[in-house]
C-alpha cells in the first residue's frame, strides 16, 4: 500500500496494446522521478494480461472485462485516482522531454487552466498534426479539406497557447473539473471524445492551454484494431460531437 497522497494519477487506457507498456511506463519513471505518482491501468482487453506491471509499488491495475471505449473506461480510472491532477496517457507514448514538472507548475499556479496538453511527436521527431487545435464546426471542416488549416498555427506553436482542445493521447487536467463536468461523455467510443471534454471545461469558465514545451512521442494507431474499424469510429463520433453541440 502507498503511504503518501500522490500529487498525480496517470490513467493508461489499454486493448491490444500490452507490448507498448513496458517502454511507456519506463519514460514515466525516468521523467517523472521527482513526482508522488500513482499509475492506473485500465485493460480494455480481457485477451491480455497485465499482472506483471504489478511489481510497481505505484500502479494499480483495473480489470473491465470488456472493450468499454477510450472515454468510458477513464471515466473509470478517474473514480479510482487519488490525486489532484490526472493524466490520460495511451499506452502507445513515451514522455520524450524532461519538462512535465513545469507544465505541471504552471497549471498550479493558474487556477483558470483546466486542461493542458503536450507536444505530441512522430516517431521521426516531428510535430503530430492535431494534436491541439481549434474546436471543429461545419465552417473548419470545409476549410480543413480546402488546405486552409487554422488549427495549424496552434500545434506548430513553440511557446504555450490557449486553444479550444488539446489532445486526449497526452492530457493534464484538473481532477475536481474533470468532476465538475462530469467526464468523458461515453456516447462517444473513440475520436472527438477530447475534443467534447475540452469544450465543456471551457464552458465551465476554464481555459485549455497547448505546451509544446514539454514532448510526447506517440506512434500512433497501435492497438491492431482495423483501419476499416477506426475511420467507422471516427466518423460516428464527428456526427455525434455536431448533433451534440
Amino acid at each position: 500500500m502507498q503511504n503518501f497522497k500522490p500529487k498525480l494519477s496517470i490513467i493508461i487506457i489499454n486493448y491490444r496494446s500490452e507490448r507498448y507498456l513496458t517502454g511507456c511506463i519506463a519514460s514515466i519513471y525516468k521523467r517523472l522521478s521527482g513526482q508522488k505518482i500513482e499509475i492506473i491501468l485500465v485493460n480494455n482487453d480481457p485477451a491480455e494480461k497485465l499482472d506483471h506491471f504489478l511489481f510497481h509499488p505505484e500502479v494499480k491495475l483495473i480489470e473491465v472485462g470488456d472493450n468499454l471505449g477510450f472515454g468510458a473506461a477513464n471515466n473509470i480510472g478517474v473514480k479510482k485516482a487519488s490525486g489532484k491532477y490526472i493524466f490520460f496517457l495511451n499506452p502507445d507514448t513515451k514522455i520524450a522531454s524532461g519538462n512535465f514538472e513545469k507544465m505541471l507548475e504552471k497549471m498550479e499556479a493558474d487556477n483558470e487552466i483546466g486542461a493542458m496538453g503536450p507536444r505530441l511527436l512522430t516517431e521521426d521527431g516531428k510535430t503530430q498534426w492535431w494534436c491541439a487545435g481549434k474546436e471543429l464546426s461545419l465552417e473548419q471542416l470545409i476549410k480543413n479539406n480546402l488546405g486552409i488549416i487554422e488549427s495549424k498555427k496552434i500545434w506548430e506553436s513553440r511557446n504555450e497557447i490557449l486553444t479550444d482542445w488539446v489532445s486526449g493521447a497526452a492530457m493534464l487536467v484538473r481532477k475536481d473539473v474533470f468532476e465538475k463536468v462530469r467526464g468523458f461523455d461515453e456516447n462517444f467510443f473513440m475520436y472527438f471524445e477530447d475534443q467534447d471534454l475540452c469544450r465543456k471545461i471551457r464552458k465551465n469558465g476554464h481555459k485549455v492551454m497547448f505546451y509544446p514545451q514539454e514532448e510526447v512521442l506517440h506512434y500512433g494507431g497501435k492497438s491492431r484494431v482495423s483501419f476499416f474499424r477506426q475511420k467507422a469510429h471516427f466518423f460516428r463520433s464527428m456526427a455525434y460531437f455536431f448533433k451534440k453541440n
